[in-house]
């Protein structure tokens, strides 16, 4: 669960006082998830959820996307996160992973029939022990995207087919200081497509056929909270549609411009009707 306060600008150290208090349906699979369904692609989540209100309202939220919810309840509390937004659009968040840190490659291995089905797996590092979970799905043989948001073992990354990541976590996952270096990296490691998200910058895809950069659109940020998940989602859908490489990142990077220009995450995703009218 995300749960966001607007303040005008964030000072250490004092007190903060929000009139505006947000409660929506978080986490990186679910935000994706639920993007991919606004614009139009049906997605199924597999997650872990505790027996609380925080729960039960993630369930009743992904019914009322769309999303089919495949969701274990475990004896934990459902994991949060407080988001702090800023009137210029930064944001700062505080993470509790709670029940998601549970999920194990034998939750996951339960709805292997619906995985199976799947066109595409996308999976986010850093919930559960994800290098079991990793290790399992590749066994699927289905196309996987990884959200690389934590570092993993260098040898699970050989023949996965997407990956995105933004600057800092490729050069955490690395070691290097170097965007370019770091990208050579992960590509030695066997990724085969790689998404970079620099923000106002624009969008990177990187493979071994070389290198190719998409600038941002430019718009005046309201949030920019859930602007990597709608990214991730525009990559997906793109991928999906047999887009061109450069097509694909002018989608995403869409996705992620008209995700900034609202506020909250689920909520402020676009529509396909919206992403395809921006010009």
């Amino acid at each position: 669960m995300d749960i966001s306060y607007q303040v005008d600008e964030v000072h250490f150290g004092e007190n903060h006082v929000s009139f505006s208090v947000d409660f929506h349906l978080g986490g990186k699979a679910a935000n994706v998830s639920v993007a991919l369904k606004k614009l139009g692609i049906q997605s199924q989540l597999i997650a872990d959820i505790g027996n609380d209100p925080f729960g039960q309202r993630i369930t009743e939220e992904l019914k009322t996307f769309g999303v089919i919810s495949l969701l274990k309840v475990k004896p934990a509390m459902t994991g949060f996160t407080f988001i702090v937004v800023e009137s210029d659009g930064t944001n700062t968040m505080f993470n509790y992973p709670g029940a998601n840190l549970l999920l194990s490659s034998e939750d996951v291995s339960n709805f292997e029939k619906e995985l199976l089905s799947s066109d595409i797996v996308f999976y986010q590092t850093g919930a559960g022990n994800h290098e079991e979970i990793i290790r399992y799905l590749k066994t699927l043989r289905k196309p996987i995207f990884l959200e690389l948001s934590e570092v993993v073992e260098i040898d699970l990354l050989d023949e996965i087919d997407f990956a995105s990541l933004n600057k800092q976590e490729a050069l955490n996952l690395t070691k290097e200081r170097d965007i370019d270096r770091a990208l050579e990296k992960l590509l030695s490691y066997g990724i085969k497509n790689i998404f970079l998200k620099l923000g106002e910058k624009g969008s990177v895809h990187a493979s071994r056929q070389g290198i190719i950069s998409k600038g941002a659109f430019k718009i005046k940020p309201v949030d920019t909270t859930g602007a990597g998940y709608s990214f991730s989602a525009g990559c997906i859908y793109g991928i999906l549609h047999d887009f061109s490489v450069e097509k694909i990142l002018e989608f995403a990077n869409k996705c992620a411009a008209i995700t900034c220009t609202r506020l909250g995450t689920v909520s402020a995703f676009p529509s396909i009707d919206e992403v395809e009218k921006l010009s």
